[in-house]
C-alpha cells in the first residue's frame, strides 16, 4: 500500500510503498480510498509535536474494508 511518509521534520511528505501486516483479532484493515493532512498532521511536519520518525501521516481517512480480525463481529 501506498502512505504518506514523513522521514524529516520541515520536509515535504513521500508517497512510498509501505508494508502493511494482517489485520490483528480486533482490527479492521482499510483501503484508503482518500485522505487529508489535517491541522495534527501539520504539527509533526513542522516539529512542534515531537514524535518518532519515519510516521506514516494522514489519519483523516475514507475507505474500503479489505479484512477485518477474528474478533470483529461489526464490520463487513
Amino acid at each position: 500500500m501506498k502512505a504518506a511518509v514523513l522521514r524529516e521534520v520541515r520536509t515535504p511528505l513521500q508517497i512510498e510503498d509501505v508494508q502493511i501486516n494482517k489485520p490483528g483479532p480486533r482490527e479492521v484493515l482499510i483501503r484508503t480510498v482518500a485522505a487529508g493532512v489535517c491541522h495534527s498532521d501539520l504539527h509533526f511536519i513542522e516539529g512542534s509535536y515531537p514524535h518518532p520518525l519515519p510516521a506514516v501521516l494522514g489519519h483523516e481517512s475514507a475507505g474500503i474494508v479489505e479484512q477485518v480480525g477474528s474478533d470483529v463481529r461489526t464490520v463487513k
